[in-house]
């Protein structure tokens, strides 16, 4: 059986929360390479060549904040650095992660299902999301006395905390991905709802520890969310919404009649 790499963002001086992943990682006896987090905590975003304050105005209703920043740009790292291993598959993980008791041998039954079926269709799994709206079930990945049905994601998660990349999935990602017009999550719901590359689990196989994340965490008086907020900042995150989900929905009918078709 083959493995796959694993990766887990970490903040520089962020030990607990490093000794409470490498716990959980080593329980399940998994090797990992940290990440070294972008610490965009006292950043600020308008000093940040890659960060288009039209666009995020433009489309979240507000400016990022530099935690945001921060969080985007360990992503790109991590995918960077999956990209490297020449790896097919990739698993990305942020630090508040907490596996259930199979999430790695689902993960790699997942990729097992994968690759008895062709090349994937999809460029990213979404591991860790509890709340799914508009999927369709793809098929069923088992491990042990566990059991997961693996579903395309046409209304991608937005949780970030464990990713699994195919490796067209991390090229095309670092292809498209910069400027910054919003938060990474937001990105990925965008980005893989518009071109239906996305899927995910139910139940989800990671979850985290609910601890407070240390890179999205302002040491300045900005709070995530309500700096430099532009005119009809509601409207817009409606029209967001609204927009994702009515393209979900095309993409779950179009994928539905394909499926019967074969």
């Amino acid at each position: 059986m083959k493995t796959y790499p694993i990766f887990l963002i970490n903040l520089d001086g962020s030990s607990a929360r490093l000794h409470a992943a490498e716990k959980a990682l080593k329980h399940s006896g998994r090797n990992y390479t940290r990440i070294s987090a972008y610490d965009g905590r006292q950043v600020d975003p308008m000093t940040v060549d890659d960060y288009d304050a039209y666009g995020a105005r433009g489309y979240m209703g507000r400016d990022l904040n530099g935690g945001e920043i921060g969080c985007y740009y360990s992503h790109i790292r991590a995918a960077k650095a999956f990209l490297e291993t020449g790896a097919p598959f990739g698993l990305v993980l942020e630090d508040d992660m907490q596996p259930n008791s199979q999430a790695f041998e689902l993960t790699q039954a997942l990729i097992d299902w994968q690759n008895s079926v062709g090349t994937p269709d999809w460029y990213l799994a979404n591991l860790a999301a509890h709340r799914l709206k508009i999927t369709t079930d793809v098929t069923q990945i088992a491990a042990e006395n566990m059991q997961a049905t693996v579903c395309r994601g046409h209304y991608f998660p937005m949780r970030t905390t464990a990713l699994l990349w195919t490796r067209q999935g991390a090229e095309e990602f670092l292809k498209v991905s910069l400027p910054m017009t919003c938060p990474v999550d937001n990105f990925a719901r965008r980005w893989l709802t518009t071109i239906d590359k996305g899927i995910t689990t139910t139940p989800a196989l990671f979850t985290t520890t609910g601890a407070q994340s240390d890179i999205d965490t302002s040491r300045t008086t900005q709070k995530r969310g309500k700096q430099n907020r532009a005119a009809f900042c509601g409207f817009k995150k409606i029209r967001r919404m609204y927009g994702d989900k009515l393209r979900a929905l095309r993409h779950k009918i179009r994928f539905t009649l394909r499926s019967r078709s074969k």
